[in-house]
Order: C-alpha cells, then sequence, then structure tokens
C-alpha cells in the first residue's frame, strides 16, 4: 500500500501577490516533488485569502464602470483555486520531469457548504483583502 500524505498550505504560504506566488509555488513544488520522489502519494490543500482579496477588490472596479460585471464570492473563490491550483501544478510537474519523474499532476476546484447560524460567522477573523478605516 502507497504511503499518502496532506500537504496544507497555509495563509501566507503562497504570497500576497502574483509575483511572490510564483516564488513560492518553486519553493513549494521542490518539496513535494521530494515527497513523491520518496514514493508518497501527495493531496495538496491551501489557502487562498490573499488571492481571494485580489480577486474581489476587483469588484471595487464594477461600481464605477457600469459594462463590468461584478462576481459573487463564490466566482471569486473558483477563480483564486483555479490560477493557485495552476500555478502549482505547473510547478510541481516542472520540478518532478526535472528530476525524471513522469507522474500526472492534477488540479481540483472544490465547494464547502457552511452552516449559515454557525456563530463563527458573527465575528469573522479571516482577512480577505485590503483593510479599510472608516
Amino acid at each position: 500500500m502507497k504511503k499518502k500524505v496532506v500537504v496544507a498550505l497555509g495563509h501566507r504560504a503562497l504570497g500576497t501577490t502574483l509575483p511572490e506566488q510564483k516564488e513560492a509555488v518553486k519553493r513549494s513544488a521542490g518539496m513535494i516533488a521530494d515527497l513523491i520522489e520518496e514514493g508518497y502519494q501527495v493531496a495538496i490543500t491551501h489557502s487562498n485569502a490573499p488571492q481571494l482579496g485580489m480577486i474581489h477588490t476587483l469588484n471595487e472596479f464594477g461600481k464605477s464602470h457600469t459594462d463590468y460585471t461584478q462576481a459573487p464570492m463564490s466566482v471569486c473563490s473558483a477563480m483564486s483555486q483555479g490560477y493557485i491550483g495552476y500555478d502549482l501544478q505547473n510547478a510541481i510537474r516542472t520540478e518532478l520531469l526535472d528530476r525524471g519523474i513522469f507522474r500526472t499532476v492534477s488540479t481540483i476546484l472544490t465547494q464547502v457548504t457552511v452552516d449559515p447560524y454557525d456563530e463563527a460567522f458573527y465575528t469573522p477573523t479571516k482577512v480577505l483583502g485590503r483593510y479599510m478605516s472608516a
């Protein structure tokens, strides 16, 4: 039976800008490739708060441009998962190929259903986007 591991990339592990993310996924890809080389099956999960915040901030543009459609948070989340997954997938695949390991790497977008009455939502603590003063 193959050994399995889940790699969780936390809140700031992927940076807060696109250039930072490119560098972060390269570093992560090396460590993930090490696990694959050791025989592990790897699943990766990641935060997306900084990226989701960047995407959602684009909705501010729509407030002053009537021909621009604003996206709901669920669509912004899918966009962030897609582009984070795309960058991770490509970096891991490149790292594996550089090591002579010919394995597929895939990205899967997910949806989560949460309880809207969960008390944690009364005082949210997760930062999405920019802080703005009154």
